[in-house]
C-alpha cells in the first residue's frame, strides 16, 4: 500500500483550484483523500466550492476532509468550534483537521479546553485531527494533553524543509507520541518554500518517509508540491 495518502488543498493560497482538476490529479497519484480549506477562525469559507469539492472527491473515490486555521488574531473557542462543525456539515466531510498554533499556545490551556469542549458538544465522536507545531517539546504552552484527551488525533507538521535539525518526521512522530496514539499519527510533509527555506531534495524527502516505516503521510500543499515530488512519494510502499 502506498505510504502517501493525502493532500492539503486551499481556497486562499493562490488561485482557487478547480475541484475536478485537483481530485483527478490526486487519483492519478494514488491518493486516498483531500482536505479542503473550509474555515478561517470563525468564518466558513465559500460553500459552493466546498460542495464542488465533495462532488469531485466522490467522483474520484476520494475521502474529503475539511481544515482551517483557528486563533487569528486571537482565539474565539466557542465560535471557532461552531464554524468547524458548520463546515463539516456544508461539505459533508468525512473528517476534519483543526490547525491551532501560536495564538492558542499564547492563550494557555483555557482556550484549548474551551474549543474542544464546545466542539465535542457539536460533533461528539467525529474523526478530527489536531494539526500543529512539529515538536510539542518546543511549544509547551499549547495544551496538547487536552486535545488528545478529547479524542483528537495527531497530525504533526513535520516540516523538515524549515528546520532540518529539529523537524525530521521521525523526531516529530516520537515527540507527538508522548500525547497522541502513535499508531494513528498522520505526519504532514512540507513540500513548499518559505522565508528563505526551499523544498527538500527529493532523495531526502523520500528517505524521511522511510525513516518512519509504519505510518501514512500527507502533503502540504496542492499549490506548491511538484509533480516530481508527488511521483516519488507515491512510489513509496
Amino acid at each position: 500500500m502506498a505510504r502517501l495518502t493525502g493532500l492539503w488543498v486551499y481556497q486562499e493560497l493562490g488561485p482557487r483550484p478547480d475541484p475536478e482538476a485537483v481530485a483527478a490529479r490526486a487519483q492519478r497519484h494514488g491518493l486516498k483523500w483531500l482536505t479542503a480549506q473550509a474555515f478561517r477562525g470563525d468564518d466558513v469559507l465559500d460553500a459552493d466550492w466546498l460542495r464542488a469539492m465533495r462532488r469531485a472527491t466522490r467522483k474520484h473515490a476520494l475521502r474529503l476532509g475539511v481544515h482551517g486555521y483557528v486563533g487569528r488574531p486571537h482565539p474565539k473557542p466557542a465560535a471557532e468550534a461552531k464554524a468547524t462543525a458548520k463546515a463539516i456539515d456544508v461539505s459533508e466531510a468525512d473528517f476534519a483537521i483543526v490547525d491551532a498554533e501560536g495564538e492558542y499556545e499564547e492563550a494557555g490551556g483555557r482556550a484549548s479546553r474551551g474549543f474542544v469542549a464546545a466542539y465535542r458538544r457539536l460533533k461528539p465522536g467525529f474523526r478530527t485531527y489536531l494539526s500543529s507545531f512539529g515538536r510539542p517539546q518546543l511549544h509547551p504552552g499549547l495544551d496538547w494533553a487536552t486535545w488528545a484527551k478529547e479524542g483528537f488525533l495527531g497530525m504533526p507538521q513535520a516540516y523538515e524543509n524549515l528546520n532540518a535539525g529539529a523537524l525530521k518526521p521521525i523526531q516529530c512522530v516520537e515527540d507527538w507520541a508522548r500525547f497522541f496514539d502513535r499508531g494513528k499519527l498522520r505526519p504532514t510533509l512540507g513540500c513548499f518554500s518559505e522565508h528563505g527555506h526551499s523544498h527538500l531534495p527529493i532523495k531526502r524527502l523520500v528517505q524521511s518517509v522511510h525513516e518512519v516505516p509504519d505510518l501514512p503521510f500527507n502533503v502540504y500543499h496542492h499549490g506548491t508540491v511538484t509533480p516530481a515530488e508527488l511521483k516519488a512519494l507515491a512510489e513509496i510502499t
